[in-house]
């Protein structure tokens, strides 16, 4: 089996003029692990790929063999934000008529918390039910 990997990760940190004890400090691995990768003897884990490609600029198709084009894809945002939960939406009801000020501080407190995912003030106060209903 090719070492496409090793291969690439040694004519790469060539490139930028490391021998293998200075990669391996920036990459916070040891000096025997990175010549194993090198040899082909030991493969780097998945999140260890990202993290070469991401060091030197090039993309993980680029260091696993699949394309020469050592240009990394740039990350495709998803079409649309992840719907709140559940939760989220059932905290809101009970949000309805409190004063702006009383709002936008509820709102930060559930934002700062990273409960907000895709809704905005002016969007969420349709109210389910009233609470406390008798």
């Amino acid at each position: 089996m090719q070492n496409v990997i090793g291969t690439r990760i040694k004519f790469l940190r060539k490139e930028e003029g490391l021998n293998q004890r200075e990669l391996a400090a920036k990459m916070h691995i040891g000096n025997s692990t990175l010549s194993q990768y090198e040899k082909g003897d030991r493969v780097p884990s998945i999140d260890m790929q990202r993290q070469f490609a991401q060091y030197f600029g090039v993309s993980v198709d680029f260091l696993i063999g699949l394309t020469d084009d050592r240009t990394p894809k740039p990350e495709r945002p998803s079409d649309k934000p992840a719907p709140p939960d559940s939760a989220y939406l059932e905290a809101l009801t009970y949000l309805d008529g409190l004063s702006d000020e009383a709002m936008s501080s509820a709102l930060r407190c559930l934002q700062a918390s990273g409960r907000t995912a895709g809704v905005q003030r002016g969007t969420i106060f349709q109210p389910v039910r009233q609470p406390f209903e008798t």
